[in-house]
């Protein structure tokens, strides 16, 4: 007689939700009452329905019929949009892409909720009050606080704060409240007292957190370090792109940090690698390029959390080392001193107006039409920077690319097929058509 299989089918977990969508096909079909059901266009929906909600959405909700509807109707694009647009999208891609926003690995596993997931949330799924969708996300001076009922009371509270069960049965678009204005802490002799951030200095969600170790994109990028990484973070997570792709050559010394020494040898001239001045004066952390808004402002430690310094002073100053015992002989530069002090003479330091201009080495090299910039190229504050990164055309091509690798892995989107779905997306200004238009392309379905 023959030894029955022992093997055991394994699916990976990118491809479960078309497994499972197919799977309830197969049930929701065999059942006799079903019998009359257009099959095609029922598993075309759940196949629809099992990328874009992760599964969640049942074969029983209005959404699932209005879906096959559509698709009996010729219009994939409307199935994909109603699935978009559904309570389970967000609950479950939307809310994966949030948190993939706080780090530039874009790894959800290391992100809990937090202001800035609720931030991000409620551009995503447009919540009453939210300003702008894609292009607000670095630049509105809001916090978003979560209609929760307690004991019967409806109450308001932050995204840290939700119970497992709230966030399980959470309606993003009517549960998301907006409140004006974002908070820090401010610490003077060692007492921290909340603080409103300036408008000028409001990255929207990059500057919000609540507590300390919240695990906040400002977390990520104010932790320890010379604010670097906050900069970074909020260019190479909005882009795509990596730092070395903002790398430029053409660059004054001045546009150098001060903690940065010129006179190292791999200063001007690289040894197998690019010289120090094409990334630090010509890059994302060239104090032209958006260093110069945020390198003096932030610190997060495990007690306050994310710190404001209205006015910085030297012991404060990251744009002067890391290294606080380094600062003053960077500040002063008195190289005559042995020994020698880690430091740029030449630097022009943080401008105490947090200019940027993007011009000077960025538009020689046409990096600024590579990444389809159509706002301002100069401007000073963090707020104004966001705000002219949030129209440009890179970012809503990341976001499509995004949207292709949780969606549709391992289908074939040429790249007219990628600026014709960001085009839609930036006209929009809303995650989810870029969400409806790859679930619905023919390569996924």
């Amino acid at each position: 007689m023959p030894r029955a299989s022992s093997r055991v089918l394994v699916i990976p977990m990118r491809l479960l939700p078309r497994a499972l969508s197919l799977a309830s096909a197969a049930m929701l079909l065999a059942a006799p009452a079903r019998a009359a059901m257009d099959a095609p266009s029922t598993i075309a929906a759940l196949r629809i329905a099992g990328t874009v909600t992760g599964g969640l959405m049942p074969t029983s909700a209005p959404e699932f019929t209005q879906m096959v509807t559509a698709i009996q109707g010729g219009d994939k694009l409307k199935a994909a949009a109603i699935a978009a647009n559904s309570n389970y999208a967000a609950t479950y891609l939307l809310r994966r892409l949030a948190f993939q926003m706080q780090n530039p690995g874009l790894d959800a596993t290391r992100v809990t909720d937090s202001d800035a997931t609720m931030f991000l949330m409620a551009h995503f799924v447009r919540a009453t009050g939210a300003q702008n969708g894609i292009s607000g996300l670095w630049s509105e001076n809001a916090t978003y606080l979560v209609t929760v009922t307690r004991n019967a009371v409806a109450t308001q509270v932050h995204g840290a704060d939700l119970t497992a069960a709230e966030l399980a049965g959470l309606d993003w678009s009517s549960a998301l409240v907006r409140v004006a204005g974002q908070n820090a802490k401010a610490v003077a002799n060692g007492t921290a007292t909340p603080v409103a951030i300036p408008d000028k200095h409001i990255g929207g969600y990059v500057t919000l957190s609540d507590r300390p170790n919240d695990n906040s994109f400002a977390m990520f990028g104010a932790t320890a370090g010379t604010n670097l990484r906050m900069i970074e973070g909020l260019w190479t997570i909005s882009t795509g792109m990596q730092v070395l792709d903002f790398a430029s050559s053409d660059a004054p010394v001045q546009s150098v940090p001060r903690f940065v020494p010129e006179y190292d040898p791999n200063f001007f001239h690289g040894t197998g690698q690019n010289a120090c001045i094409s990334c630090h004066g010509g890059g994302l952390t060239s104090l032209n390029h958006g260093y110069s808004t945020v390198g003096d402002l932030w610190d997060f430690d495990a007690t306050n959390g994310f710190v404001y310094f209205a006015t910085p002073t030297t012991a404060t100053r990251k744009s002067l080392a890391s290294d606080p015992k380094k600062r003053t002989a960077n500040a002063t530069c008195t190289l005559t001193r042995t020994p020698t002090p880690v430091c740029n003479p030449d630097s022009s330091g943080t401008d105490p107006n947090q200019a940027w201009d993007l011009t000077m080495t960025w538009g020689a090299s046409g990096l600024l039409d590579k990444l389809g910039w159509s706002g301002p190229t100069n401007g000073q504050g963090l707020a104004a920077l966001g705000a002219a990164l949030g129209q440009a055309r890179i970012v809503y091509q990341n976001f499509t690319w995004r949207a292709i690798r949780e969606i549709c892995p391992t289908g074939t989107f040429s790249q007219a097929d990628i600026d014709r779905i960001a085009a839609a997306g930036k006209a929009a200004d809303d995650i989810r058509v870029i969400v409806a238009q790859v679930a619905s392309s023919s390569t996924c379905i």
